[in-house]
């Protein structure tokens, strides 16, 4: 009988087109359903996500649950299974779970990292999904902009053919705009000239996230205004879509919070709270097989 593991997975999806198996196209799940069979030829194999990533985004701790033919020594496992992927996925947690262990109905809310450089700058930043080359965004209304989307509100023009059969309604805890420096102290210096739009909520919508960075790009550049916005989150039939889709290389899946379950009688987190901070140091995760090196989020000293 097989056994069910659970853990926290970081990856560079820019060569995957995102994390569902499709035909003929390299996925973050099939690959990682291939790396399980590389190490179990026979046996039945499962893998499942919390989110469900688009063409080009990544994750620093998306949460996985898959089935593994045999019982194994999780760590053991997951220097196995590390080995067998590819250098841009990589496990930085596992531990054995119970099959009734439902991860896509648990989670209490996600959050979403979005990068970004507001500024005229001649250089090129990979992972950054918005360097505005022609002219500097106005980051102050920016920031005020994204204040806007805290709270609960119809986001019906800020998501592109979602499922609407549970409504276009979402409350979001959390929309700020930061410097990268503050989220990440050890990998970039406050005088970068990154941005991260941090963005958290209960659920999301089909490419919401990147529609409202869209928003507020074009907030800062001068084509929308906060009213606009304002206007579009009454969720009205005809309210205009404000942004556009910006582009999943700046996205990355940032923290998936579980409440806390009883494991052996003690009631604690099944997946630690951002471990992989730890695990950077231990791969090279953006490799520069990927030409990423220019953006590294390796925080060995």
């Amino acid at each position: 009988m097989g056994k069910h593991y659970i853990g926290h997975l970081s990856y560079d999806g820019s060569k995957y087109y995102g994390w569902q198996k499709q035909p003929e196209l390299p996925s973050i799940q099939e690959t990682i359903f291939n790396a399980i069979r590389e190490l179990y030829p026979l046996g039945r194999i499962d893998v499942k996500a919390t989110s469900r990533t688009d063409k080009g985004v990544h994750a620093l701790a998306q949460v996985v649950k898959f089935l593994a033919p045999r019982k194994e020594d999780p760590d053991e496992l997951r220097g196995n299974l590390n080995a067998a992927l590819p250098k841009a996925i990589q496990f930085t947690q596992l531990e054995r779970i119970n099959k009734s262990f439902k991860i896509s109905y648990l989670p209490l809310f996600k959050e979403y990292l979005y990068f970004f450089c507001p500024h005229n700058s001649e250089q090129n930043y990979s992972f950054v999904g918005h360097n505005n080359k022609e002219k500097s965004l106005n980051i102050e209304i920016m920031k005020e902009g994204a204040e806007l989307f805290t709270g609960i509100h119809s986001f019906k023009n800020f998501q592109y053919k979602s499922d609407s059969l549970g409504g276009f309604e979402r409350e979001i805890y959390l929309s700020r705009i930061v410097k990268a420096h503050e989220i990440f102290p050890e990998a970039f210096k406050i005088e970068d000239p990154i941005y991260i739009f941090h963005i958290k909520g209960k659920g999301f919508l089909k490419q919401m996230v990147r529609l409202i960075m869209g928003s507020l790009i074009h907030l800062g550049d001068g084509t929308v205004t906060c009213e606009d916005i304002k206007n579009a989150l009454e969720g009205e039939e005809m309210g205009p879509r404000v942004g556009y889709i910006a582009p999943g290389s700046g996205l990355f899946l940032y923290h998936i919070e579980f409440p806390e379950v009883a494991v052996n009688d003690l009631k604690r987190h099944v997946v630690d709270k951002k471990l992989f901070l730890e695990q950077y140091p231990q791969f090279e995760l953006w490799s520069e097989e990927s030409g990423n090196k220019s953006f590294s989020l390796d925080i060995k000293d």
